[in-house]
């Protein structure tokens, strides 16, 4: 019994280093799948296929192409069947009903009989057809549910490029906040050295404590910066989750780098270039589909041609089909006048085809202005990252004259930190150009549809 007892615990401890690494690869996945180290390529895939503004736009097409399968019925036959039982003693049913049973006899004609007849029960059996022939109002119903069905299409196609577009905002954004955070922190660090220097200087009374104070006051300020630009950049990472369909505490880390891209040279009528986007032909397919709802409105004073056809058993027993009949004609409808029901429809679908018009000019108009703006915001990143470059050089030169001066005692703390700030100032500024300078690519590149890298 003794030896059992002392068996039992390496038993159970065997157990355990045998359970420990099943349970740590279970549960390293979804730590690693918190940490995306991605590409703006393969970010941009994951949002197409996970973006909830996509799937809803997908889900667009899907009802609308439902709604567009509905309007066959303009051409397609309709088909019914229907099965009645029916027990009556009216004179004029009984009547009827044995004609169609096919059983009235001599004796059914005793004015006794038809004026006060038995119960009689009829179970029939119906088939009808139904063919429409002419219906002219409906035929531009389906044209313009076509052209809706066109630019739900074209409405996805916009929504991906504008998914597209949002990641690209997003992951320049992470990659901004990294280079201002790697540009803060050399600041923090140069900041604190120069913090200790100063400390030193003024236990040795070289310098006053008005110099050191204002070099712990700059330490602080690189610190408080660091801890806004971190805030700003959870923020931005939690954004990017999401518009990836992913939860909000995914991070995503950028695999790539802010660059000054070569482009191909930009038409010179860039900015007056016509717009011709899935949005704007969105847009121009609304207005087909408007335009084809107002004749359609025009054409239901037409008259209406339709066929139609039946086939009916009738039996005194049920499921009997012992005699049978059918009926075959054509009706042609046509409403005069509807109390200006029909003239109110014409002056409705009117007015929202005025109203499409003024959107389209509107969208097209705002689509112009934001090239425009697009344009500018290039130019002018351009020269800024020109000048910042520029600037960063100098600052980088007079730091490093400062720094010799002030360790010989012939610059002030205050001149010195002066310079440094001016120095981390010009290089996010740099950086911040460098992200204007690709997302006004961005823009561009979605507005116009084109790649202007090639």
């Amino acid at each position: 019994m003794n030896r059992k007892k002392l068996r039992a615990p390496k038993v159970y401890l065997i157990l355990l280093f045998l359970l420990v690494p099943f349970y740590v690869s279970a549960q390293s996945p979804s730590d690693m799948d918190s940490n995306l180290s991605l590409s703006l390529q393969e970010a941009m895939e994951i949002a197409l296929e996970q973006n909830f503004a996509v799937e809803q736009a997908e889900f667009d097409v899907d009802k609308t192409r439902a709604q567009y399968r509905q309007t066959n019925a303009v051409f397609l036959p309709q088909l019914s069947f229907e099965y009645n039982a029916v027990s009556t003693n009216d004179p004029l049913n009984v009547f009827g009903f044995k004609l169609k049973q096919e059983i009235v006899s001599q004796s059914d004609f005793n004015p006794s009989l038809l004026n006060n007849p038995d119960a009689t029960q009829n179970y029939s059996a119906t088939f009808q057809v139904q063919q429409p022939l002419l219906n002219p109002d409906m035929i531009m119903q389906r044209g313009a549910v076509k052209s809706r069905l066109n630019s739900a299409d074209e409405q996805l196609t916009g929504t991906r490029n504008h998914v597209e577009f949002r990641v690209r905002n997003q992951y320049y954004s992470l990659i901004l906040h990294h280079r201002q955070l790697e540009v803060l922190e050399t600041a923090l660090a140069t900041a604190a050295e120069h913090r200790r220097q100063a400390q030193n200087y003024f236990e040795e009374g070289l310098i006053s404590k008005e110099d050191f104070l204002a070099a712990r006051v700059y330490e602080l300020e690189m610190e408080s910066r660091k801890l806004n630009t971190e805030n700003q950049l959870a923020k931005v990472e939690e954004e990017m989750a999401i518009l990836l369909g992913m939860d909000g505490s995914v991070k995503v880390t950028p695999t790539q780098d802010l660059q000054q891209t070569n482009l191909a040279a930009l038409p010179e009528d860039i900015t007056t270039t016509t717009i011709n986007n899935a949005q704007t032909r969105a847009i121009e397919y609304r207005v087909e589909a408007a335009e084809r709802m107002v004749k359609s409105a025009n054409f239901s004073f037409l008259p209406k041609i339709n066929l139609f056809g039946s086939y009916e058993f009738n039996d005194p027993d049920f499921a009997g089909f012992d005699a049978s009949s059918y009926m075959i004609g054509a009706n042609l409808k046509w409403n005069i006048f509807s109390g200006f029901s029909k003239a109110g429809k014409i002056m409705e679908a009117k007015a929202d085809f005025r109203k499409a018009q003024t959107m389209q000019e509107s969208h097209l108009m705002e689509q112009e202005n934001r090239v425009r703006q697009a344009y500018r915001a290039l130019e002018h990143a351009r020269q800024e990252l020109e000048l910042t470059n520029e600037s960063i050089a100098q600052s980088e030169e007079s730091v490093k004259i400062r720094t010799n001066r002030y360790e010989q005692g012939m610059e002030r703390t205050t001149d010195l930190l002066e310079a440094e700030t001016k120095l981390a100032e010009s290089r996010l500024q740099n950086v911040a150009a460098l992200y204007k300078y690709n997302m006004s690519i961005a823009t561009l590149e979605m507005l116009l549809e084109k790649d202007l890298n090639n």
